[in-house]
């Protein structure tokens, strides 16, 4: 069939057999037509060893996730022929999808929501309200997605007014007005479902006027989590629209739809259920495997549509959660599949050692001291330098270690900070050191420290304080149990046994606060700043006095080194697994030490390739907890790889393991990384093979089978520009003193030169 006799079909009259054979037969020809027309499209399919010409059914045909339309340019026409580009809403700063529609995509999508619409309203135009403001759609080139279901519906109105003015302010006057002209009309109105709740029924109350609307038929969509958020249900803002306008509730139609497939709508019949059109499909997929879960199961929504034919958005992965409740079989009597939405798919919580950085700007009244208080911030200034090392600290923190190893039982994180800390493992650090004797602090020390990484914060002030400073230290804002642990044994402490120690410390959090980051900037003598370079270059911002040294930890990667035969001969492999799990997965692989590629050495036949990542799959499978959005992300990842680099092979193990395998190392492979179990592979004759990716932003190599020799003799020999660390697979995350190529204490403290 071609797409002008599908649109011949009324929109909800196929029952699910036809449908299928339809959309089977059109959907492949239509996956063919981008394969052979976007290049970015096929290097997707291709490097996932897609074969469209084994392809038999349109639910087996790639989903693309629609963040893909963020990043990539996806086009299926030439650039010549694009007459207009829509874009997604998105917050300020946030990426928003680019869609490419040349006339006839743009002429069928029209054409594809009349008949949808007229369902409801019928197929006469009739007197339309817009419940928005003009100044939505007046750059007619470049429509958001706001804009674009404005004038899209607009087609329906015989004659047209927007409801509000261009302050975003209920017209009452003009309201008045169209009602009265079009007294006993149908009328139809549209608009975003909060804007409708916060411009129109909000107004509506204050200005006790009630219009009459009972013969309206209200389209609405978007919005949904801001009513939530007031408690407002479905069945409560319909019954309060009727209340102060008389919409009947029947007539109130939700409807679930996206730029990247416009035209496509899944509109709301009478009893509250979302309808998929004879043009259109929606699949649910199980977030574990991403198998079709069954009628009545939750999982992340498909949507799937016979539209796009100017870019390849025909068959998307959106992001959200959703259920299909039945097909064919609606009390309303529409053929074809029918579903509710749940919402968004919950967000990961990261567990890496980025910090994000929000650029809203709070007040010292968000201050809150977890340890210490004004009295202790305004003394500051005054407190002593002491010597790196000193005794008093030293004790200090060997009780700390004691205590937190009594409190912190259950916490591996804390554990390991206590065990750091511990007198006789500090006495080893300073012992590394040959002029103390002429070393004092630098006076105080400001610490920004992640908001992702519990403990991060711990290590920092310890070493600002064993380096001999006063410690002013941003504590995550999340109430992590590990950071509460660790401070209550710090005023445990200094309530009892150790008060010397009090003006040297002081854990505060607060919101994002440029007033409060100044004034702590500008007291310290090094600020010491843990997160991405987004988060340093906001912190910069803030001034620090002349003789004030930065240390700034930015955004670096790293990644891993296994000889093939070392691992084949290993007598405890789970233990390699393990450490290798310890590594990456712990942190989500966001954290800058977990590796990002896997540097293979001496295994060309793949054999101990083939039998490490099986042992992974299976140790990650039984410990890994990974969100449905971690899973989407690294499959947007691995398109946009495909799309970007030559990748030689991909291996996906669904969903904990994701391989991309190159022929080639090169800085740009870094620009496509992600986390959660995303790895490129590369085979490798030497160290030395290293050298194109050992730039400023590697960090540390993770190692097995190599001798110290072998990586003394690379580093004297080869001279690689970046790397700060070399350590044992299972130990990239070990602090030291020295990290990112800084040692912390002799750049937290000053020579005093006695001549």
């Amino acid at each position: 069939m071609t797409l002008d006799e599908i649109l011949e079909i009324a929109p909800y009259s196929l029952a699910k057999e036809d449908k299928h054979k339809m959309l089977d037969e059109y959907l492949l020809g239509l996956t063919k037509h981008h394969y052979e027309n976007c290049e970015d499209y096929r290097k997707m399919l291709d490097s996932t060893g897609v074969d469209i010409n084994k392809i038999n059914h349109y639910e087996d045909i790639p989903y693309l996730p629609v963040s893909l339309f963020k990043d990539l340019t996806l086009r299926s026409v030439p650039e010549d022929e694009v007459v207009k580009t829509m874009t997604s809403s998105g917050t300020t700063g946030q990426k928003t999808s680019k869609i490419y529609l040349d006339r006839e995509t743009s002429a069928y999508q029209t054409k594809t929501l009349a008949k949808i619409v007229a369902s409801l309203i019928g197929n006469q135009r009739v007197p339309m309200i817009i419940i928005d403001s003009p100044n939505v759609i007046k750059d007619r080139n470049m429509f958001s997605a706001r804009g674009a279901g404005i004038l899209g519906f607009s087609y329906f109105g015989s004659k047209r007014m927007y409801a509000l003015d261009e302050n975003m302010e209920l017209n009452v006057e003009g309201l008045k007005s169209f009602l009265e002209e079009h007294k006993g009309e149908t009328i139809f109105l549209f608009g975003f479902t909060f804007m409708i709740w916060q411009h129109f029924y909000k107004k509506l109350l204050e200005s006790n006027y009630r219009p009459d609307l009972s013969k309206g038929v209200l389209i609405h969509g978007g919005g949904w989590k801001k009513l939530v958020s007031e408690s407002v249900s479905t069945a409560q803002f319909k019954q309060c629209l009727n209340d102060v306008c008389g919409i009947p509730v029947a007539n109130v139609h939700d409807y679930y739809g996206m730029v990247e497939q416009t035209g496509t709508v899944y509109i709301e019949c009478e009893h509250g259920h979302l309808h998929a059109s004879a043009f259109s499909d929606v699949i649910v997929r199980n977030p574990k495997d991403f198998s079709i879960a069954k009628n009545g199961e939750a999982g992340v929504i498909e949507v799937v549509s016979v539209l796009p034919k100017s870019y390849p958005g025909h068959v998307l992965l959106t992001e959200d959660e959703g259920v299909i409740l039945g097909e064919d079989d609606c009390p309303c009597g529409r053929k074809g599949k029918y579903f509710r939405i749940n919402g968004r798919i919950k967000n990961a919580e990261i567990r890496g050692c980025s910090d994000t950085y929000a650029s809203k700007f709070g007040s010292l009244a968000g201050l809150e001291y977890i340890v210490g208080n004004d009295e202790t911030i305004k003394n500051m200034p005054s407190v002593p330098a002491l010597p790196p090392f000193a005794e008093p600290v030293i004790s200090f923190f060997n009780d700390l270690s004691k205590l937190i190893m009594k409190k912190g039982r259950g916490f591996s994180d804390v554990m390991t900070f206590g065990f750091w800390c511990r007198k006789g493992a500090l006495m080893q650090e300073k012992d590394k050191y040959i002029d103390l004797d002429r070393r004092l602090g630098r006076g105080i020390v400001f610490h920004s420290t992640p908001s992702n990484v519990p403990v991060n914060c711990a290590f920092s002030f310890a070493a600002g304080l064993l380096a001999g400073n006063a410690n002013i230290v941003r504590l995550p804002a999340k109430d992590f149990p590990q950071v509460r642990i660790i401070c209550e044994c710090i005023n445990e402490l200094l309530e009892t046994t150790h008060p010397d120690m009090a003006p040297y410390i002081c854990m505060v959090k607060f919101p994002p606060s440029k007033e409060i980051q100044d004034l702590f900037s500008m007291m310290c003598h090094s600020r010491v700043v843990w997160g991405g370079d987004a988060t340093i270059a906001e912190i910069r911002q803030s001034p620090l006095q002349p003789r004030a040294n930065e240390v700034n930890f930015a955004d670096r990667y790293s990644f891993l080194v296994i000889d093939g035969p070392s691992f084949l001969a290993a007598e405890d492999k789970d233990k390699v697994i393990v450490n290798f799990y310890n590594d990456t997965y712990f942190s989500d692989q966001n954290a800058c030490t977990a590796p990002r590629i896997v540097i293979w050495i001496n295994d060309k036949e793949n054999k101990a390739k083939d039998l490490f990542w099986e042992k992974v799959y299976a140790y990650a499978s039984e410990n890994y907890k990974i969100a449905t959005v971690q899973t989407i992300g690294k499959i947007s990842a691995l398109y946009k790889a495909a799309a970007n680099l030559d990748l030689a092979g991909v291996s996906v193990k669904a969903p904990f393991v994701t391989r991309l395998k190159v022929d080639e190392l090169n800085d740009n492979i870094m620009n496509y990384r992600y986390n959660s179990g995303f790895f490129y592979e590369y085979d490798a004759d030497s160290l030395t093979d290293l050298l194109p990716i050992a730039n400023v932003k590697s960090q540390t190599v993770t190692y097995f089978g190599l001798t110290r020799e072998q990586i003394i003799r690379f580093v004297n020999e080869d001279h690689p520009k970046g790397i700060d660390r070399f350590v044992p697979m299972g130990k990239s995350m070990d602090f030291t003193l020295v990290w990112d190529g800084y040692d912390l204490i002799t750049t937290l403290s000053r020579i005093v030169n006695v001549i």
